[in-house]
């Protein structure tokens, strides 16, 4: 019987995960990234891999990177958080409302190994987005963004940052 995409998925991961768990007390003892697993997946083609391949990825679904992410959460819990965020925490917010350039640019970071950095929480809303005070307001064509944030996934490590703001529009009012 021919393999199903989920079950190679699956198995990839599984024979990353021989390698991984023992990685895995060094990234703990050491608190370090786990870039050689990073480089690993990279190359296994799990990071991206829900991105639609018009932007490169495989357009795997989410359900297929729930079973990788099971998978490698049993060897090592770091590695299977780098795959959520690169399939499904910042670039699926920027594979559903980005443009295309931002999409292929974003992309094509994950592809390589970078997985995307969110910022939401801040030192007086917490996580509650509907308390965010950080701003974006319009100059020209572009964005200028003031405000703190802290917390954040991925922060030192990523090469693309989901900043969320609270839109200003040049009437000074609050777009959402």
């Amino acid at each position: 019987m021919p393999e199903t995409p989920t079950t190679k998925y699956q198995h990839v991961a599984k024979e990353l995960s021989k390698a991984f768990a023992e990685r895995a007390a060094k990234w703990d003892e050491t608190r370090t990234y786990c870039w050689d697993n990073v480089r690993d997946m990279t190359d296994a083609g799990l990071m991206g891999m829900t991105i639609p391949r018009r932007f490169g990825g495989k357009g795997a679904s989410f359900l297929d990177a729930v079973l990788v992410i099971e998978e490698l959460a049993r060897a090592c819990t770091l590695s299977a958080r780098i795959v959520v965020e690169a399939n499904m925490g910042g670039i699926a917010a920027i594979m559903a409302y980005g443009d295309d350039e931002q999409r292929s640019l974003a992309a094509s970071y994950v592809l390589k190994g970078d997985k995307p950095a969110i910022c939401i929480t801040e030192p007086e809303a917490g996580s509650a987005a509907t308390e965010m005070k950080t701003t974006a307001r319009r100059v020209g064509n572009k964005y200028v963004m003031n405000g703190t944030k802290h917390w954040i996934t991925g922060g030192g490590v990523s090469k693309v940052y989901l900043v969320f703001a609270r839109v200003i529009d040049e009437n000074e009012q609050d777009e959402g």
